[in-house]
Formats: C-alpha cells, sequence, structure tokens
C-alpha cells in the first residue's frame, strides 16, 4: 500500500525529461565529428555522474549502500576516462598506462557485481542456501557461455598480452553475470519496480557495448560514429543515473509471486543444456587447434556443467523439502480448520440455544415460547395458555437476596415441569413470570392442571438454609384461532391480575370483561391526567368530632372529582402512579386551607398518603414545603397512612420520612386499623400517634354485637398502652356515638356528625364549633 501510494503521490516526473535530454545527448554525441566526440562524451558523463548523485540524494533508497557503490564505479571509470582523454582535451600526455586503465575498468566491473549483491532478495521460503544454489547455477551457466563465446576466442587472439587477455575476457563475462543475477532478482525475487527495470537494461547495455567492442575488436573492424563500447557505456551509465532518479527508488520492494513450477522446471533444463551445447559449439570451432586447447575447450565447460548438475540436485532438494513443509502446514491447516469449523458448529448451537432461553433455569425464554404458541395456532388442535408468577417474590429478594431468589426460581422450575412433561411446554418469560403451553388439551384438563401447579407451588421450597413458603397467581386463556399470540398473551396477563385482586394464590379464567375493565381504567387514567392538567379536583372536608364535647377538633380532606367517585379514581391513581401528583395536590390545598381554620378555630387538619408518596424521595421535602407555603403548623398536620406501607422494599425510607416529619411536630395516624397485614410489633417500630379504627369494627343494635364491643374495648386498651391516640370511622347512629363513647374512644367521625364539605361550607360550620384544639 506505501509502495503505491508513493507511486501515485510523487509529482516529480522530470527524470523523464532527464532520460530523454541523455539519450538526446548520447544521439548528438554519436552524429558528432570525432574531434568534438572526447569533449561531448566526458560532458554526458558528468552530467550522468551528477543525476546519479541527486537521485541517490533526492529518493534515499532503502538500498542506499549499493547506489553509493555504483556512484562511485561509474566516478572511477568516468575519471579514468578523462584521464585517457587528457591529450585530446588539454593537449597533455596521458599519465596512465594502457595495461592500468584495462584493470580499472575490470576493478569498476568489480564495483558494480558487489553493488549488485549488496541488494536485498525478497521471497517466500528462501534461506540463504537457496540464494547461493541458484546464483551458483547461474555463474556456471555464464562461465560455459563466457568461455565458448568470448573467453577462449579472446586467448587465442591475444595470447601474447596477457592483461589485454584476462581484462578483455573477463569484462564480458562479469557483465553477463551481473545481468542474469539482477535480472533475476527483478523477474523472481521482487524487485519489479520501473527503477529495477531500468538497472536491468543499463546492465544489459554495458554488456552489450563491451560484448560488441570486443568482437570488433577482436576482428579488427571500423565502427560508425562513437566505438560500440562508449556508446554502450554511455546508455548504461545515463540508465542507472536514471534508476536513482525515479521515484520508485525510495520505495523497498515487495516481495512478489514466485513462478510456478512448471517454469522453474524448464529453466533449469535450459541452463543443464546450456553445457553441452556450449561444448559442442566450443569442439566445432577448435577442430584445427592443437590437442592442449582442445582438451582445455572441453574441461571447462564440462566442470563447470558437472557443478551446474550438483547445484541443481541442491537445489531440488530444497524444493522437496519446502514442498514436505508445505504438505505438512498444509494438513495441519486442514485439521485446524476442521477443528475450528466443530468449534463453530458448536458455539453456532450454543448461541442458538442462548437466543431461544432462559441462561438461568435453561427453560424456553419469551421468542421460542411466541413461536411454540404460534405453531399450536397453525396446528388447529385445542391448547392452553397459562401465565403465573410468584405472590410476592419481590419480597424474597428484598428480604434474603437475589442468589436466594434466583435458586428459588430454579427450585420452581424443576418443581412444575414435573406437573407439565412433555409435549407441554413451560418457558419463562422473565422475572418471576413463567408460561405453560398445554397441547391437546380441553377446558377440564387445563384446570387440573392449572390447580396442581398451585399445589405444586404452595409446597415450602429448602433454598439454601431458608425454607420458604411461596404462593403464585395463574391466569388460564384457551388458545383460539382468530386471535394472536401477543392477544392471547395479553388476555392471560389481565387473568392472572385478576386473581392478584382476588386474593392470590388462586387462578381466574379469562372472561371478556375482563379486557372490557382493563379499557375502561385505561381511559380512566387518561381522564385523570387531563383532570389534573385542568385542575378539575377539589378537596371536601370531613370534621373530626370530640365524642366526649361533640366538639369539631378537625378535619380530614377527601380529594374528590365532579365526574366520579372516589371508589372509581382512587384505584386508578393508585395503579397508574398518578396518585403522588394527585396526592401532594390534595396536601398543599387542605395546608392552605386549614391554615386559616387553625389560626380561628385550633382546627388540625388530617391528609391520606399513598404509599407511593412515601417511596419518593423528596416527600419530606414536599410536606415541607407545603407546610411553608401555607403557613400551616406541623403541629396541625396529621398524616394518614395505610398498614400496606408494611410492605415492600418502600418501608425503610417510609418510616425515615415519617419519622423525620414526626421530629418536626408532624403527627403520623394509621388509617383502616386491623384490616392489613400488620402486626403489634410495628407498633412499636412505626412512627405514629394515632390509631384509626375501621368503620367494620363499629358496633351494630344488634345481639351479636358483644364481640364488636369486645373488639373495639381491646383496641382501644392497647392503643392507650402503646400511648396512642383514637380515632373512630364511620359513626352513622347517635347509639353508635354513645357506645363508643362509654367503650373509651377519644375522637370519631362519620354521617351522624357530617358528610364531607367543601372548604367554604367547612368554614361556616366551624364558626360557631369555636373551640380550642
Amino acid at each position: 500500500m506505501l509502495r503505491e501510494t508513493i507511486l501515485r503521490d510523487n509529482p516529480q516526473h522530470w527524470w523523464r525529461w532527464f532520460l530523454l535530454g541523455g539519450l538526446s545527448a548520447i544521439a548528438v554525441v554519436n552524429l558528432a565529428p570525432p574531434d568534438a566526440r572526447p569533449l561531448l562524451c566526458s560532458l554526458a558523463e558528468l552530467a550522468t555522474i551528477a543525476g546519479l548523485a541527486a537521485g541517490i540524494r533526492i529518493n534515499r533508497p532503502p538500498q542506499r549502500l549499493s547506489w553509493l557503490i555504483v556512484l562511485i564505479a561509474v566516478t572511477l571509470l568516468t575519471g579514468t576516462k578523462l584521464l585517457q582523454r587528457v591529450d585530446v582535451l588539454f593537449g597533455l600526455p596521458v599519465p596512465l598506462p594502457p595495461a592500468a586503465v584495462d584493470w580499472l575498468f575490470l576493478a569498476v566491473y568489480l564495483l558494480l557485481a558487489a553493488a549488485l549483491g549488496v541488494l536485498p532478495l525478497h521471497g517466500r521460503h528462501r534461506t540463504k542456501l537457496t540464494n547461493a544454489t541458484e546464483v551458483g547455477i547461474l555463474a556456471c551457466t555464464v562461465v560455459v557461455l563466457a568461455w565458448s563465446g568470448v573467453i577462449d576466442p579472446v586467448l587465442d587472439a591475444f595470447a601474447d598480452d596477457g592483461v589485454v587477455a584476462v581484462t578483455a575476457s573477463l569484462l564480458p563475462m562479469l557483465g553477463l553475470l551481473m545481468v542474469t543475477t539482477t535480472a533475476r532478482r527483478v523477474l523472481t525475487a521482487g524487485m519489479r519496480t520501473p527503477s529495477g527495470v531500468l538497472t536491468v537494461l543499463a546492465l544489459i547495455s554495458l554488456l552489450a557495448g563491451d560484448t560488441i567492442g570486443m568482437a570488433t575488436r577482436l576482428d579488427n573492424g571500423a565502427t560508425f560514429g562513437a566505438s560500440p563500447s562508449m556508446l554502450g557505456w554511455l546508455i548504461g551509465t545515463l540508465l542507472l543515473a536514471t534508476a536513482a532518479l525515479h521515484p520508485s527508488a525510495a520505495v523497498d520492494p515487495a516481495p512478489t509471486e514466485s513462478p510456478s513450477r512448471g517454469v522453474v522446471a524448464h529453466g533449469y533444463v535450459l541452463l543443464i543444456l546450456v553445457g553441452p551445447i556450449a561444448t559442442a559449439i566450443s569442439l566445432l570451432r577448435e577442430l584445427h587447434q592443437p590437442a592442449r586447447l582442445m582438451a582445455l575447450d572441453v574441461v571447462v565447460p564440462l566442470a563447470a556443467t558437472t557443478v551446474t548438475a550438483v547445484l541443481l540436485v541442491f537445489r531440488l532438494t530444497a524444493v522437496a523439502r519446502v514442498a514436505e513443509q508445505r504438505a505438512t502446514t498444509l494438513d495441519a491447516r486442514t485439521a485446524a480448520l476442521e477443528i475450528a469449523l466443530g468449534e463453530q458448529m458448536t458455539l453456532r448451537r450454543e448461541l442458538s440455544h442462548q437466543a431461544t432461553h432462559d441462561p438461568l433455569t435453561g427453560l424456553p425464554n419469551r421468542a421460542l415460547f411466541g413461536d411454540s404458541v404460534e405453531s399450536a395456532l397453525g396446528a388447529g388442535q385445542p391448547a392452553t395458555l397459562l401465565l403465573f408468577d410468584l405472590d410476592g417474590f419481590k419480597d424474597v429478594n428484598d428480604r434474603y437476596g437475589h442468589e436466594v431468589g434466583d435458586e428459588l426460581l430454579v427450585a420452581l422450575s424443576e418443581r412444575v415441569q414435573g406437573v407439565v412433561a412433555p409435549p407441554h411446554l413451560l418457558a419463562r418469560l422473565g422475572g418471576d413470570e413463567f408460561a405453560v403451553l398445554l397441547r391437546d388439551t380441553d377446558h377440564e384438563t387445563s384446570v387440573r392442571y392449572a390447580e396442581a401447579i398451585l399445589a405444586a407451588v404452595r409446597r415450602p421450597f429448602r433454598v439454601c438454609p431458608y425454607q420458604l413458603y411461596t404462593a403464585a397467581s395463574l391466569g388460564l386463556r384457551p388458545l383460539e384461532d382468530e386471535v394472536g399470540t401477543a392477544r392471547l398473551l395479553g388476555d392471560a396477563d389481565l387473568a392472572l391480575y385478576a386473581a392478584k385482586e382476588a386474593g392470590r394464590d388462586q387462578f381466574v379464567c379469562y372472561d371478556p370483561q375482563l379486557r372490557t375493565r382493563h379499557l375502561a381504567q385505561a381511559r380512566m387514567v387518561d381522564r385523570l391526567r387531563e383532570a389534573l392538567d385542568e385542575d378539575q379536583f377539589s378537596v371536601f372536608y370531613q370534621p373530626v368530632v370530640d365524642l366526649q364535647t361533640g366538639r369539631w377538633v378537625g378535619v380530614e380532606a377527601l380529594a374528590r372529582w365532579e365526574s366520579f367517585s372516589p371508589d372509581q379514581f382512587i384505584p386508578a391513581a393508585e395503579d397508574s402512579g398518578l396518585i403522588v401528583a394527585l396526592g401532594t395536590w390534595v396536601l398543599r390545598q387542605a395546608c392552605r386551607d386549614a391554615a386559616a381554620w387553625h389560626r380561628d378555630h385550633g382546627t388540625r387538619v388530617a391528609v391520606n398518603v399513598s404509599v407511593h408518596q412515601l417511596r419518593e424521595a423528596n416527600f419530606t421535602v414536599v410536606v415541607e414545603s407545603a407546610l411553608a407555603d401555607s403557613g400551616l403548623p406541623p403541629s396541625a398536620l396529621t398524616l394518614e397512612i395505610t398498614e400496606s406501607v408494611l410492605l415492600g422494599t418502600g418501608m425503610p425510607r417510609a418510616i425515615t420520612h415519617l419519622a423525620e416529619l414526626r421530629r418536626a411536630g408532624v403527627r403520623v395516624a394509621i388509617d383502616d386499623f386491623g384490616t392489613g397485614f400488620s402486626s403489634l410489633a410495628y407498633l412499636q417500630e412505626l412512627p405514629i400517634d394515632t390509631i384509626k379504627i375501621d368503620r367494620a369494627f363499629v358496633p351494630c343494635a344488634q345481639p351479636g354485637d358483644a364481640r364488636q364491643f369486645a373488639l373495639v374495648r381491646t383496641i382501644v386498651q392497647l392503643a392507650r398502652g402503646f400511648r396512642l391516640g383514637t380515632v373512630v370511622e364511620g359513626i352513622e347512629t347517635s347509639w353508635q356515638s354513645r357506645v363508643l363513647r362509654l367503650l373509651g374512644c377519644q375522637l370519631g367521625q362519620g354521617y351522624y356528625y357530617s358528610k364531607p364539605i367543601p372548604a367554604a361550607a367547612m368554614t361556616a360550620e366551624l364558626a360557631p364549633q369555636s373551640a380550642p384544639a
């Protein structure tokens, strides 16, 4: 990616102008008069050195050492050529003998070969032994070709001049070796960049020039224009400088794919055939030479061919080893792939199971249960849907912790599975809510299953160190083809809550009237919201009377709505949570109305408080704000609570609120005492001041009232023992008032004294009732 980015984003294209300018200069040198050629050739060579140095400096190639050696070699040879031309350029004698020049040419070629040896080799599965083997094969092939085509003729032509013979024979051989080695790197080892290709072309140019020049020298022939050696040198150095200037010289070459095995095999066959063919050609040419030279012509090519064969054996052994390693790796990868596929299938099954089953109990979850209900609807067979949850499960979590609650759910699921075995389906929908799909069952059978489930849940559970007693409420809904799954679950849920409202620990069969009542309650909630927004509520007051004197010492604030009775809208407000907003509004209004009554008559006011209000974190602040805004003293306010505050997670917060308000002077009364879930222990724990005896305990004028007399007397004595006041509700007659007064009750209220009346009427009634609190 880096390579392509550099080649694409580098805007420098002037290397092309350098190449075109150099080729033009070489053409000028070739066509120039003989007297001008030395000067033009020297200028072209100096420009080439400058371009080469500029390319190394600008691109900073990763193979910088290689390029520096090339620069040194080109500079050394150019300097040698300049020294050769001092007589033509400056009229000075040549300071170097011809033999030294030949040795310098050989040294330059050795430097170029060393530079190419520094270039890195890329490729997969390549080791130092592999590289050395391939280089050796190429070298032997070059020796055979060079011996047959160049060295042997040179030795014959220059037998009397050893220096010329050595240099003239070694230079083409070194050139051919450099070309083949570099071409191998470029074409097979991953250096296939424009810079690498230009380098190969440069070496081919040098080799061609030297070879043609040597052939001309052997034949004493004449050439047109500049000598082939000079042209080859100029073109070769120009291409080297262009390769250094090209932007691809700055990129570390990336490995490319190795050639196919067929290509490699055919290449090795050709290399093997080079030796015999070259030897045969040499023998045909040397038929008339002395026996010594003929023997040498045979020994050298055959020796090189033998070495090539040995190296090929090593190379093929390495190839076989690599193939074996690849086969082993492939087998290992195949085995690993099979294991991975197996693990993937297992993971897929686990994920599928997790997506359709409850992680705690392992039962089907809501999604899978819904699909099962859909299938049952499509089958057209009679089926029944049961929906149940535990009564008071939240208290188990609050009292014993969620770990115990989870263990209880697991034990419950195992027990119920023993009741509804397959083909029936038990599922956990969430929390403590479970569902059962009874397949191919009629109504009577479904009822028996419902009773069996409730009986199983009633039996105590041994969970950790605790023995827990539970019960469940259950809703039953037969499946109908025209009713969808969501509607069926909703109907069963309505039946379940009907069972809870009916007293829990029982089941209720779905009836369309349940949905009618549910929709009516939903409409009631909507109307309640509108009434709160539009201020449609009012507060009525019922007096609290001193039974000994008959004076009105207090009032109870009661919410009223012109459209509905309290029995209709108060339960809807409780269930929807709107009781918090309604209760707050009643509290503030009652404090405002009672402030003047308390100031003028000493009248106290009692306000009913819902358990939902007591669970609010800011309830104390709400009460204090209502008192402060109205100017009503805290001692003139009584908060009436029901015994339901003793249930659920809100009890600690409720007690905290009540205790804090009592310290501020507000009084607390328990409303409807004796009808809820309280115990005598709570009379000690709760911060209360008064007990309000429910109307159910008020005696009637009948012979059977003796028990009620005793019960009322007991409650009054109990209150006195705890130093609590008493208020009796529901006094309807003068006889009840007199009896309750004789039983020791202090205060009472009811229709005998007054129905709830508006605030204005209460103000008028309190005027003649003025008495100290």
